[in-house]
């Protein structure tokens, strides 16, 4: 990139919103610049031992921090291609009463089921979303089994995932080429329609004049390796770096009306199951099945499997499961997810300047699904046919009866013992008419400024209850296609 660029519409990052925004615009005969702070990745590069693929494709080499009541492990991508190139491709569609719940607190408005129907098929074409053809791995067969015999709704979560090979590699970079993951859909079309994307760039603040965003400083790497800063002018400015880097720059650009403020998370509670025979988790897909029976307040799903993940699950208690790491090839993991209650917020900070403060405090609520989350997960496992099942909370052995499972129904974890990750974050820049709430109107469109648009997972008014990439992408194609109807 020159040192000084110019483009009709900038877009930084290029996940799951920023890909599908770069297509519409640039198939609308737009010019297009994505820029995205992490590098490009072909090949190779995907698939590799897991300290090497965190060191390429995540930020912070998966060790993002959420402080507060219960510290929370965050990860997400930081690459072409944004978490998406990282995550399982599990594909959900947000339930009803998760949009009415968007329409009467925040008022969004055209963004109901039917609204969203065209821009939810479309995407799911593009990105050949589909149940598995493939025969269940041991896993999978376990987890059915568990839900038939707690008598519970649930049934296999659609994947972007085409023609997947049970590599094993989701969290890696998938090898094969299987998973649809926008380096590999969205941003090869946008560059085919003429966007161009430029890796390598990480926008260290917008430049405003007046009512107007008029370009971004980039802070850029060349071919040698050296770090120079490049002025990008630009007509209008979408933001899609994400829910915590997007308000982050928004913030330290000064631009702070309602953004960084409303962080939502789904808080995730991984469990290992120790069953009689071999299930040979690490080297086959992920369980593919989600119980629905207490969605969304809690989800029970299947989660990544590899012998360094099952170790760090094991060590909040280590010295009395040391032992089960020889016993790994009978052993599968498995997750309890909640739609949060709490609150959070997302902040620059203040002495590192490449670093980002996140929060967030589980609420009351939280520990109690959590809780019970715990004691359903438990009791489905072993009515799978589980020995044991061991929850990653500090100073909580390992389960082994009904009796211990449904303890949790009851009783709620020690705040100061659990061990929590999550892999969603959103709604730190909500949508929606409501001035007092919202960061931008219902079509993305920042308040009070005429340029700048957020069309990312921070959009999200509030949680989703459910993996949020088919919400982020329907809304992204229906606000990028009400901006290119009215910029004609």
């Amino acid at each position: 990139m020159k040192s000084e660029a110019h483009a009709e519409v900038l877009i930084v990052g290029s996940g799951a919103g920023g890909a599908i925004t770069a297509f519409e615009l640039a198939s609308a005969g737009m010019d297009v610049l994505v820029v995205e702070e992490g590098r490009s990745h072909k090949g190779g590069d995907y698939g590799q031992a897991c300290p090497e693929a965190m060191k390429k494709l995540y930020r912070r080499r998966g060790m993002t921090p959420v402080v507060g009541r219960v510290p929370i492990g965050y990860v997400e991508g930081c690459c072409v291609g944004g978490s998406t190139e990282i995550n399982s491709g599990f594909w959900r569609r947000p339930l009803p009463e998760i949009l009415r719940d968007w329409k009467s607190g925040f008022d969004l408005v055209d963004a109901g089921l039917e609204s969203l129907e065209p821009h939810f098929l479309f995407t799911e074409k593009i990105l050949n979303v589909g149940i598995s053809k493939q025969e269940w791995p041991a896993s999978t067969r376990l987890f059915a089994k568990g839900i038939k015999a707690m008598g519970w709704s649930g049934d296999e979560i659609p994947r972007a995932a085409r023609n997947c090979v049970n590599a094993n590699a989701c969290a890696n970079g998938c090898p094969s080429g299987a998973k649809q993951g926008m380096s590999r859909t969205f941003l090869p079309m946008a560059e085919a329609a003429g966007a161009r994307v430029q890796a390598n760039c990480k926008v260290i603040s917008l430049v405003k004049n007046g009512s107007r965003i008029v370009g971004a400083m980039v802070l850029q790497e060349n071919e040698n390796g050296i770090s120079e800063i490049t002025k990008v002018t630009a007509d209008f400015v979408f933001m899609c770096a994400g829910p915590i880097q997007t308000p982050a720059l928004l913030r330290k650009s000064g631009i702070r009306r309602n953004i960084g403020n409303n962080l939502c998370i789904h808080p995730m509670l991984k469990v290992a199951a120790r069953f009689k025979e071999q299930i040979n988790a690490e080297d086959s897909v992920l369980p593919l099945l989600q119980v629905k029976e207490f969605q969304p307040e809690i989800t029970i799903g299947g989660a990544f499997y590899s012998l360094g993940h099952l170790a760090f699950l094991l060590s909040e208690n280590w010295p009395q499961n040391l032992e089960c790491m020889k016993w790994h090839r009978h052993i599968a993991a498995y997750f309890v997810g909640i739609k949060s209650t709490g609150k959070g917020y997302v902040r620059p900070a203040r002495f590192d300047k490449e670093s980002t403060m996140i929060r967030y405090d589980l609420s009351k609520e939280d520990l109690v699904n959590l809780s019970k989350g715990l004691a359903r997960i438990a009791s489905l496992l072993l009515a799978a046919g589980a020995l044991e099942v061991y929850p990653a909370i500090y100073g909580v052995p390992s389960i082994k009866t009904e009796d211990e499972a449904n303890r949790w129904m009851t009783e709620t974890i020690p705040a100061n013992s659990i061990s929590l990750t999550t892999v969603h974050a959103f709604s730190t820049c909500p949508i929606g008419q409501r001035r007092e709430l919202c960061a931008a109107d219902s079509y993305g469109k920042v308040y009070d400024l005429d340029n700048l648009y957020i069309n990312d997972g921070s959009m999200l008014p509030g949680s989703p209850g459910v993996g949020p990439q088919g919400s982020i992408m329907a809304l992204a194609r229906r606000n990028a296609l009400f901006f290119k109807d009215h910029h004609k």
